[in-house]
């Protein structure tokens, strides 16, 4: 790609925002494009105030920050991003509306332009499908806040050459972000492998096997920053139900993705997270406290649990969490999804977990996680059936 390069982003909203920001502290001219005046006008005061706290932090000087500010130019014209190298898709998620926007870049953009999405959840495939050239597209999934977080996920669809996937790398490492390589798949790694950490959750409170607090306090304790319902509140309940609800039918109403009567609930209710005061917990006031009382009722079955923890019921806690999210890693890695390595990276630097699920099995063995897997699905159904991989490598 050439020295001087030039990127556009279509959609202003808190991603697309970012992700030109993040573009043009790369040296790249951006186009910034949306429909709407008010929308471009939003997006370009959030880069302003984030490239303020850049410099406040001491991470950009004055001088900088003004001119990535200056390389910054907002359109309300597609058509200005017809001579960009990249284009970055990042509209909301709509498949039809995306299959739109890419129908006409396709018609619009030059035949060598990288055309890449932002999409969390939706196909690459299907978005390739019915424009020039299907093999320039790809994936290059960012997570909020972009301009902070290293990861990219560069998503190869069955269309993608691999001369694009290369040149998406490229870009994400100018971006001088960490690209993970992953085939086009519901959930991609990252919303995949991170759904039992949720789901889970709130199958221990919605059983009556734990409460609120205690799953927070226990994932805690085995070195995550934020407890499951800390961190919902934080994302917002509807988005993660909307996330759970994707790779529920993507996946054709696989039991491990069925969502949770909990979450729906919530949503019904307008508790959804920080955003609107309520959540899990009540942030009204000036100290968070408890929203939702479900008490633990049931006393945990006697297993392989204790082994996770000190205390009986906050080993449960940690051991259905963790087998449960590592089962998902295998049932990932043994339909090619990614590599062993770059679910662990795409894991830890995505969602800040302290270990990716394949240390942890080194940690904790496979036959503790089999026997762990075994009697939960006795228990509770094919949800915890365990992947074919492990149970491969554990009957070897």
């Amino acid at each position: 790609m050439a020295e001087r390069w030039s990127v556009g982003v279509v959609g202003a909203g808190t991603m697309g925002a970012g992700i030109a920001e993040v573009a043009a502290r790369a040296r790249a001219q951006v186009r910034l494009y949306d429909v709407d005046q008010a929308a471009l006008a939003r997006g370009q005061e959030a880069i302003a105030a984030s490239l303020a706290r850049a410099v406040e932090r001491l991470k950009l000087s004055r001088e900088e920050a003004e001119a990535t500010r200056a390389r910054i130019s907002p359109t309300l014209d597609l058509r200005d991003l017809a001579d960009c190298d990249v284009v970055i898709e990042a509209v909301p998620e709509d498949l039809e509306q995306k299959r739109r926007v890419f129908a006409t870049l396709g018609e619009i953009c030059r035949p060598d332009a990288l055309l890449a999405s932002n999409t969390s959840s939706l196909s690459i495939t299907e978005l390739a499908q019915g424009i020039p050239v299907p093999s320039r597209v790809l994936g290059l999934h960012f997570f909020n806040p972009a301009p902070i977080m290293r990861l990219v996920e560069v998503v190869r669809g069955e269309l993608t050459s691999d001369e694009t996937l290369r040149r998406g790398e490229d870009v994400a490492r100018r971006f001088g972000k960490q690209p993970v390589v992953v085939w086009d798949s519901p959930g991609f790694i990252v919303n995949r492998v991170a759904r039992p950490f949720y789901l889970e959750a709130f199958r221990l409170v919605g059983d009556g096997y734990a409460d609120v607090p205690l799953v927070d306090e226990s994932l805690r304790v085995a070195g995550f920053r934020q407890g499951p319902f800390e961190l919902l509140d934080l994302i917002g309940i509807d988005v993660n139900l909307a996330v759970s609800l994707s790779l529920y039918r993507q996946t054709h109403h696989e039991p491990r993705f069925r969502p949770h009567w909990l979450q729906e609930r919530m949503v019904r209710s307008g508790r959804l997270g920080r955003k609107t005061g309520q959540g899990f917990y009540d942030y009204r006031t000036e100290t968070p406290s408890l929203a939702l009382r479900i008490e633990a009722r049931v006393t945990p079955p006697s297993g392989p649990w204790g082994e996770w923890a000190a205390e009986p019921r906050r080993g449960f806690v940690i051991g259905r969490v963790l087998a449960a999210l590592i089962n998902e890693a295998f049932w990932a890695l043994g339909q090619g999804v990614a590599s062993e390595e770059d679910i662990d990276l795409a894991m830890k630097l995505g969602t800040s977990w302290p270990r990716g699920p394949f240390e942890w099995t080194a940690e904790r063995g496979i036959p503790l996680i089999v026997q762990t897997l075994r009697a939960l699905r006795e228990a509770h159904g094919e949800a915890y059936l365990p992947a074919p991989l492990l149970r491969q490598i554990a009957s070897a």
